[in-house]
């Protein structure tokens, strides 16, 4: 407990008794967390006390605090790494997880000029829309727009819009097995719209990956854009060149 004679700072101890309780499992992650007015009573401590321990245990990831709803311990981050384990369906299934999707959409819509660029269509026309949540144990942490060129809408499946990892709905294209899929990661905040999807506040960090899929001879296939809650997903880039010749 909290040792008063000590030459450790109290704050300093109080934040080993909280990590104690949750890497006992004491608290469990998504549990709520104890108040500062809880834990201050129950500790015999200021409040400035807490705050500090509080503060050092989110710094470090342990806990989540969320305006208007309270503290919770940190639930584990969704890890991928899409050079090992180019399905994160079946990396998350590794860590022990529940993967899953929800559909949002599925249909035909009138594409931008935006889209109709980047597809390398000759006109605005339809494209395929296919937009989902990436769910984690039924708990969305991803939110996926994907427009197919009309080209390979054909090989659509509908039956696996639900399935497997995020290409599984185009595992009746052939040619899908020797194309090449260009990734752009980047840093945003939030929109009205995302924070409702997963649940976050409005401008809180989101990981975005964009996607574009070529055939060999450098024809696009689809078009991807997916935004992961911060505190739940973090993506690995393994580099196979010699550390040696990694300059800084």
């Amino acid at each position: 407990m909290i040792d008063r004679k000590s030459p450790l700072p109290l704050y300093y101890q109080l934040k080993r008794v909280l990590l104690a309780k949750i890497d006992s499992s004491e608290l469990k992650p998504g549990d709520i967390f104890p108040t500062e007015q809880q834990i201050q009573e129950t500790y015999q401590v200021s409040r400035t006390t807490v705050r500090q321990a509080l503060s050092e245990l989110e710094d470090e990831g342990k806990i989540t605090r969320h305006r208007g709803r309270g503290t919770f311990v940190t639930k584990p981050k969704v890890s991928h790494s899409a050079e090992q384990y180019p399905n994160l369906a079946d990396n998350m299934s590794k860590q022990g997880l529940t993967p899953g999707w929800k559909v949002l959409l599925a249909d035909w819509v009138a594409a931008d000029s935006a889209i109709t660029t980047r597809l390398k269509l000759p006109s605005v026309q339809k494209v395929f829309c296919l937009e989902r949540l990436r769910l984690e144990n039924d708990e969305a942490i991803g939110h996926h727009m994907a427009y197919v060129s009309p080209a390979y809408a054909s090989a659509i499946d509908e039956a696996s819009f639900t399935e497997g990892g995020s290409l599984r709905y185009l595992r009746h294209l052939t040619v899908l097995a020797n194309c090449i899929a260009n990734r752009t990661l980047e840093a945003i905040e939030a929109n009205p719209k995302i924070a409702v999807y997963l649940n976050v506040e409005v401008g809180a960090a989101l990981l975005r990956v964009r996607r574009i899929v070529y055939t060999p001879d450098d024809s696009p296939v689809e078009l991807f854009e997916g935004v992961y809650r911060g505190d739940r997903f973090e993506y690995h880039i393994n580099h196979m060149r010699a550390v040696s010749n990694i300059n800084a």
